[in-house]
C-alpha cells in the first residue's frame, strides 16, 4: 500500500503526479538504502552460493536507479495498490543491485536468474492518457532546448541511456568510454537537466537541502518519457 492508503493516491501515483512520487520517495528511500547496503546471496559455479555487496559508488547508483525504474509508467501501472509497496520496491531494488554487480563483473551474468523476479519481466504496456500525451509534448520541448546546449557526446549519451535504455556498460562500449566515465558524464547530465527544469519552472527552485537526488530522479524520468531524442 502507498502512503495515505487511499484510492485517489493510487490513481495519482499511476498518473505520475510529482507530489505523490515525492511523498513515496521520502517515505521509502531510507528503507531502500538500508536494503541495498546489505549483502546479497548469489549462485556460484557448482550450485554453491556466496554473498556479495555493492561498492560505495554502485550503492549510490543503485539507490537512484531503483526509483527511476519503479517510477516509470509501466512499473507504476504494475503496482496493484493491495500488496505492500515496500515489498514491490525492494524487488526492484534487488534486480537493480544484481544488474549493477553484473555490469561491474562482481557476479557472473549467469549467477542470478531473472526468474527470481518474474513480476518484473511481464509488465503492462498501457496506452498513454491525454494528460500524459500533453505532458509528453511539454517535456519534449524542454528536452529539445536542453539538448541544444549539449555537445554531440552528451546527446549520444542521453539517447543510449535514457531513450534506448542501455546499461552503463553497454553505453560505454558504444561510446568507447570506460563505465566510470559514463557514470560521471551521466551524473553531470542529470544534474544539468535538473537545473534546466528548475530554471524553466518545471521543478520547484526552493527545494529543501538534500532533495537534489529526487530532482535528478524526476528529471531522468522526464528524459525517459520522450521516446526518442528530439531533432
Amino acid at each position: 500500500m502507498l502512503p495515505g492508503n487511499d484510492r485517489s493516491v493510487l490513481e495519482s501515483f499511476r498518473r505520475g503526479d510529482s507530489s505523490v512520487l515525492t511523498q513515496v520517495y521520502r517515505v521509502y528511500s531510507p528503507e531502500v538504502l538500508r536494503y541495498l547496503s546489505r549483502r546479497f546471496s548469489v549462485g556460484a559455479d557448482g550450485g554453491a552460493t556466496r554473498t556479495v555487496s555493492l561498492s560505495a559508488l554502485d550503492l549510490d547508483a543503485a539507490h537512484q536507479e531503483t526509483f527511476v525504474r519503479a517510477f516509470r509508467p509501466n512499473m507504476r501501472q504494475a503496482y496493484d495498490g493491495v500488496r505492500p509497496y515496500l515489498g514491490f520496491l525492494l524487488t526492484v531494488a534487488r534486480s537493480t543491485a544484481i544488474d549493477l554487480m553484473r555490469a561491474s563483473g562482481r557476479v557472473s551474468r549467469e549467477a542470478v536468474s531473472l526468474d527470481e523476479a518474474p513480476e518484473l519481466s511481464q509488465l503492462p504496456n498501457e496506452g498513454r492518457s491525454p494528460e500524459e500525451e500533453a505532458l509528453g509534448t511539454e517535456v519534449r520541448t524542454l528536452v529539445r532546448r536542453f539538448l541544444e546546449t549539449q555537445s554531440e557526446e552528451g546527446r549520444a549519451l542521453a539517447q543510449l541511456r535514457f531513450v534506448d535504455g542501455l546499461s552503463q556498460e553497454a553505453a560505454a562500449e558504444k561510446l568507447r568510454l570506460t563505465r566510470g566515465e559514463v557514470r560521471v558524464r551521466e551524473r553531470r547530465l542529470r544534474t544539468q537537466f535538473t537545473e534546466h527544469l528548475k530554471s524553466s519552472g518545471w521543478l520547484d527552485t526552493a527545494a529543501e537541502p538534500g532533495r537534489m537526488e529526487l530532482g535528478v530522479i524526476l528529471a531522468t524520468l522526464a528524459l525517459c518519457a520522450i521516446g526518442s531524442i528530439p531533432s
